[in-house]
């Protein structure tokens, strides 16, 4: 009975050994069962801009590792950038992890497996912090063609709903959606097709928390070798009785155009859309006549803004019909005065051609006349029933106060006159460029 249960704790003590751990093939003796693989803490921690971070393996006994699963694809995976070095070792050692910078919001994370020779198994969690709070943006810009632009795609990855804020003023420019929720979002970015030749241009402002971030949306305008502009006014001018009354006029143009009228001719009021591209109506009403006289204003239009192309439709108002042997000149405006010249726009219109037609002007008097003795004269042109007149004075000083008419000679020797317009040249100092332009509705020189 002894014998037998000598034998069966030896069996016992035998069975016991096989749980002690890794050992080496030296090692005859039995020691007691201990903790002899692991990598402390168990989760190892990665700033999001370090690369490679090396932690401790503490073991007495060969190890490898085993099973490194991250996500090959999709967001907050470290896809193939991860490496762990080495694969094995042998009783204490290290590791060094390496990866790239995390650029994204969102943590990442990966696993691993150490595996000893006696079968103990720690799995291993590696965590990249993200960037922290904050948002991130495919593009920062975008630019479009002036013709038959394509859509292209906006992609805005947060950690916080966010907002864009479109301008006001930019209704060529159209977003599939304006705000979005954490991850990512595609946002569909398209324009109309632009018929200026000038460049324009939109910056869009993404809110998130109390930060922002800005893309910018760019549309090139179309390249116009020549730009077309005609109006349904054969001749060029368009008359209303007395009474007053209302008429429409047809614009067609291959780019925008827009239409000004002197802020003098209060007396007639202009409609246009607020956006035309090609094809539109001008609506021209006129307020009853009560002057005693005729009166003719003038209508310009512009199409594109680089090389703008002009034409001009002068509205007379009568207050019965043109008297024989007689002149009709509308008001003088001024449209560009700089420190050295200047320039202005009137028309008139006449019973027959005329002799000459162009400015007067003076330093001494109020009412400038051809035939007086301290007036210089310009003259821009003869001949011509009814003209929308552009004439420049050069050579002023700087500094200088001028009167300025304008004048017409009629067939018959007889001169007239148009309203006084007085200028004041600028200082000679003054940025080349910078101009005293009294009427900002009317077209800029050119």
């Amino acid at each position: 009975m002894k014998t037998r249960n000598i034998f069966a704790l030896l069996a016992a003590l035998t069975l016991a050994t096989g749980f002690t751990g890794c050992k080496s093939e030296e090692e005859l003796d039995a020691k007691p069962a201990k903790e002899i693989l692991r990598v402390l803490g168990g989760e190892i921690e990665i700033r999001s801009n370090d690369e490679s971070t090396v932690v401790s393996v503490l073991a007495d006994c060969h190890w490898r590792v085993e099973n490194v699963e991250t996500e090959e694809d999709g967001e907050g995976g470290f896809g193939r950038n991860l490496t762990i070095q080495p694969r094995e070792g042998q009783g204490d050692g290290t590791l060094v992890i390496s990866t790239d910078q995390n650029t994204t919001i969102a943590d990442r994370t990966a696993t691993f497996t150490l595996v000893s020779d006696g079968g103990l198994h720690q799995q291993v969690t590696i965590r990249q912090t993200g960037g922290g709070d904050g948002l991130n943006v495919n593009r920062s810009s975008f630019s479009f063609e002036a013709e038959n632009p394509s859509t292209q795609l906006l992609t805005v990855t947060s950690n916080r709903p966010w907002n864009i804020t479109v301008p006001s003023n930019t209704s060529w420019l159209h977003l599939s959606s304006t705000s979005g929720q954490t991850g990512a979002t595609t946002v569909e970015i398209s324009v109309d097709q632009s018929y200026s030749d000038a460049t324009r241009s939109a910056q869009l402002t993404i809110t998130y928390g109390s930060n922002t971030a800005e893309v910018v949306v760019t549309q090139a305008g179309i390249d116009f070798s020549d730009i077309k502009l005609t109006t349904s006014v054969p001749d060029g001018i368009i008359t209303f009785p007395a009474s007053g009354g209302e008429e429409t006029i047809l614009v067609e143009s291959n780019a925008q155009w827009a239409a000004y009228k002197p802020t003098t001719a209060t007396w007639m009021n202009i409609n246009v859309a607020d956006t035309v591209t090609t094809t539109g109506p001008i609506r021209i009403r006129v307020d009853q006549n009560t002057s005693g006289r005729d009166r003719l204003t003038a209508i310009v239009i512009l199409a594109g803004s680089k090389t703008p192309k002009q034409e001009v439709v002068l509205v007379q108002q009568l207050t019965g019909s043109v008297a024989s042997d007689d002149v009709t000149i509308g008001d003088l405006t001024s449209l560009y005065v700089s420190n050295e010249d200047a320039e202005f726009r009137y028309s008139y219109v006449a019973d027959n051609d005329v002799n000459s037609y162009g400015l007067v002007y003076s330093t001494a008097t109020q009412a400038p006349s051809v035939n007086d003795e301290v007036s210089r004269t310009v003259t821009i042109g003869t001949g011509g029933i009814a003209r929308s007149v552009l004439g420049t004075i050069d050579g002023l000083d700087a500094s200088t106060t001028y009167y300025v008419r304008a004048y017409v000679q009629h067939h018959n020797g007889t001169y007239y006159y148009s309203n006084v317009v007085t200028i004041t040249t600028s200082d000679s100092t003054r940025e080349p460029g910078e101009s005293d332009n009294p009427d900002p509705q009317l077209a800029p020189r050119r």
